[in-house]
């Protein structure tokens, strides 16, 4: 039987880690026989720094509303959803359609901040916020960290975990990654959107003070600039650090081979489990990062170094500490290839949702 999904969320797009999941699973999906229907909810080729906050140029949202009729004939609505109030609320029309007509919902969460914002509101807004999402037959997140942003909602034998992937079409063989991973030096890269709160003014601050002691790391970092958070001022400043701008492809691709440790000192608070740690790891690199939303349920001691969110001084420390033990902390770099490449596929990531999603059809 060919069943009919409709998928409600952003595609890309501006770089997101959500967006290209919901691309995944269409393509996924499709190459399994399914039916697939989209209502793309992305209203900016930017990302905004200002997230969650009402603004009337997101009243541009209003016109996917004309697009609700898809629900009539699909079997299943699956929406990667919100996680502040308006994020939330912009849905209502699809999740109350999707009612009214019977059909089977799924959340999918992308962060760890829903249950924050929960028990922020008040009032009407806390009672309409909660009816919300108490109206989906099923949830999904990132991993078990992450669970009781749902089940204050949803019945917890109905919240499923779902790791996030790495794209098979950026893998390589791990015989030509070993022949061109170069760990003679140490290579420091970002990845990530320059969102203050990723990280990336501290990395800079930091790289800055190791350079001004004359310990001038490679480095490059690549992302979307952020029009609330410049630091263009700062880049000037370092002659050591190349900024790539927004990779993808082979690109990426090179730049994943080229380095050997990934830094993303994240202390985002909408962040969920980041795509780009798995991509790194992947390739063989080293992680430093922090033990921040879902991402201990990725990384441990055994594939990364921690360091303390907000804390340039700590950051500072932890890559002194990488530079001091190169010979011995590179293993974890090499052994966190394994490890991703046979647990974060995208083939295991379509293949456990289809699972999810004719779960709940058939429930």
């Amino acid at each position: 039987m060919r069943y009919n999904l409709l998928i409600i969320g952003p595609f890309p797009g501006p770089p997101k880690g959500i967006s290209l999941s919901n691309q995944v699973v269409a393509n996924g999906l499709i190459k399994r026989n399914w039916n697939i229907k989209k209502i793309n909810t992305e209203h900016s080729d930017k990302v905004n720094g200002a997230i969650g906050q009402f603004s009337f140029d997101k009243l541009s949202f209003l016109k996917t509303y004309f697009q609700g009729y898809k629900i009539f004939t699909v079997d299943v609505v699956y929406i990667t959803i919100g996680i502040t109030f308006f994020g939330v609320l912009k849905y209502a029309p699809f999740i109350l359609l999707s009612k009214i007509l019977n059909k089977k919902t799924i959340v999918h969460l992308h962060s760890n901040h829903l249950k924050k914002e929960y028990q922020s509101l008040k009032g009407i807004k806390k009672k309409v916020f909660f009816n919300l999402m108490a109206s989906f037959d099923a949830g999904i997140v990132l991993s078990n960290s992450l669970r009781d942003n749902l089940t204050p909602f949803i019945s917890s034998d109905a919240v499923r975990e779902l790791y996030n992937f790495v794209e098979d079409k950026l893998i390589i063989s791990e015989e030509i990654l070993l022949k061109k991973k170069d760990f003679t030096e140490i290579r420091l890269f970002f990845l990530s959107n320059f969102l203050e709160e990723k990280g990336i003014n501290l990395l800079l601050q930091v790289i800055k003070r190791l350079n001004d002691e004359g310990l001038f790391l490679r480095v490059k970092i690549a992302g979307n600039k952020i029009s609330g958070n410049n630091v263009d001022g700062l880049l000037a400043e370092l002659n050591n650090v190349e900024y790539l701008g927004i990779v993808s492809g082979l690109v990426k691709q090179d730049l994943l081979i080229w380095g050997n440790v990934f830094c993303l000192p994240t202390f985002f608070s909408m962040e969920g489990q980041p795509i780009s740690i798995l991509e790194a790891m992947a390739f063989n690199n080293l992680i430093l990062t922090t033990q921040h939303a879902g991402i201990p349920d990725i990384c441990s001691e055994e594939n990364a170094v921690f360091c303390k969110e907000k804390s340039e001084e700590d950051l500072y420390l932890k890559i002194k500490l990488i530079i001091s033990s190169w010979d011995e902390v590179q293993k974890k770099g090499t052994s966190n290839g394994v490890y991703a490449r046979n647990k974060f596929t995208e083939t295991k990531f379509i293949s456990t949702l289809e699972g999810i999603i004719l779960e709940t059809i058939r429930k």
